[in-house]
């Protein structure tokens, strides 16, 4: 290992410059001091860098394990509305072909309006009562995108 790796280049020319200057008094107290300050520098930059790349290392760490618990709660409660969401899907897929065959047309705020009135008292939904029909509205969108795809394809 160099001198280079262990000691920053800026610390080696400080050092470097005081031996120059200090050639008659290589055994001087005040060259000694002068030296042990230079040392008392460089541990205080080395440990700041040390300090500063720790804090980013553990930054780092903490931002990937906070998104991988993200990620696993989500599959959780992803697990929590997935049989709702079948349930919810097939149910407006056979609307949607019904609507389809009788020429007509399955919005999906008009589903949701139906599925409120018609199915939502012998179900329950997951989603919370404020945020409900959104939610409904929300699936029940991308749940039309893919019939169509999948009428058109």
């Amino acid at each position: 290992m160099d001198d280079e790796e262990i000691i920053p280049p800026q610390m080696l020319g400080e050092l470097k410059l005081l031996f120059i200057q200090h050639k008659a008094l290589r055994n001087s107290k005040e060259l000694q001091l002068q030296i042990i300050e230079w040392a008392k520098r460089l541990l205080v930059e080395s440990r700041k860098e040390w300090s500063d790349m720790h804090t980013s290392l553990l930054d780092a760490v903490i931002q990937t394990d906070r998104r991988a618990e993200a990620q696993r709660k989500s599959k959780e409660r992803d697990k929590k509305y997935a049989p709702f969401r079948e349930y919810f899907k097939k149910l407006q897929q056979e609307k949607y072909l019904l609507a389809q065959n009788s020429g007509g047309k399955l919005t999906a705020n008009g589903f949701v309006e139906w599925f409120l009135k018609n199915k939502a008292q012998n179900i329950e939904i997951p989603y919370v009562k404020q945020n409900q029909k959104n939610k409904l509205r929300q699936l029940a969108q991308q749940n039309n995108r893919e019939f169509k795809k999948a009428c058109a394809g």
